[in-house]
């Protein structure tokens, strides 16, 4: 396997709307105060395309923007992208679902447009102008770790730099009965291999065993796994929080049937 470093990252969440607002975060050992977000708008989209976009692609879009910030564009252009969700955009869902329960049955092109499972994707590259690779996997509640193992593949594969974009938002009351976190959480790693990684980054990854063990993370950790509890993608929670105290560890993240991978990480 190929380590990775950590060139970049993101953090767009309720109570946490950048990297810089998570860190003090992860590193108290209080509760935090996990205030809503405000409403999101990307300044890397078009004003259309700002104005067309649901929340839950502002929230990707807003974490991914920061993985990549002092890129050239340039570069961020060529920047192949994985992005990972449980349970798409369930606000999308709901007004499609009522819209066709209807007598006469009338989509809108911007509620059909955004539809797709991976719109987040479409509306990064359209505001990045990336022609690059792009893929958008899903794999129930494993999807964080799922994502994070496809990136690292592209990375071994292709020699170059991956964005990482996970996000997951919560469903609205019409589909209570699918609901499974209530808060919506979004993570963004810019992967490169850890022979090309420059100073300044954020430490090195690497997959270690597949298990069934069970993990024992820090109380902090599990206070935020509590608050963000049914969001696969703030699975990161645990590995942001490696990040923000800068040591050692070995982290298990949900997988496949029971199982759990465990992802080293090193400062």
């Amino acid at each position: 396997m190929m380590t990775l470093a950590i060139a970049g990252i993101g953090v767009c969440a309720t109570g946490m709307a950048n990297w810089a607002q998570a860190r003090p975060i992860l590193l108290s050992e209080a509760p935090p105060r996990l205030d809503p977000l405000p409403r999101l708008a990307p300044e890397i989209l078009p004003p259309v395309e700002r104005r067309r976009a649901n929340a839950t692609t502002r929230l990707a879009v807003s974490a991914a923007t920061q993985a990549v910030e002092g890129m050239p564009p340039a570069d961020v252009e060529q920047l192949a992208t994985v992005f990972s969700s449980s349970d798409g955009d369930g606000e999308v869902l709901a007004s499609m679902l009522a819209a066709l329960a209807q007598p006469q049955v009338v989509l809108s092109p911007t509620l059909f447009h955004n539809s797709v499972f991976n719109a987040p994707s479409g509306y990064w590259s359209i505001g990045s102008r990336s022609s690059a690779a792009s893929i958008t996997v899903c794999a129930g509640t494993a999807s964080f770790a799922a994502g994070l193992k496809e990136a690292q593949a592209q990375v071994r594969a292709t020699g170059r730099a991956v964005l990482y974009v996970a996000c997951d938002a919560p469903f609205p009351a019409a589909l209570a009965s699918f609901v499974r976190g209530a808060l919506p959480f979004a993570c963004a790693l810019r992967l490169v291999p850890a022979v090309a990684a420059s100073g300044g980054n954020h430490g090195c990854i690497d997959w270690s065993v597949r298990d069934r063990g069970t993990p024992a993370p820090e109380a902090p950790a599990l206070e935020l796994l509590d608050r963000f509890s049914g969001n696969a993608a703030a699975d990161a929670l645990p590995l942001l929080r490696c990040i923000a105290t800068g040591r050692h560890a070995r982290i298990a993240l949900p997988w496949l049937d029971g199982t759990r991978l465990w992802l080293d990480y090193a400062p």
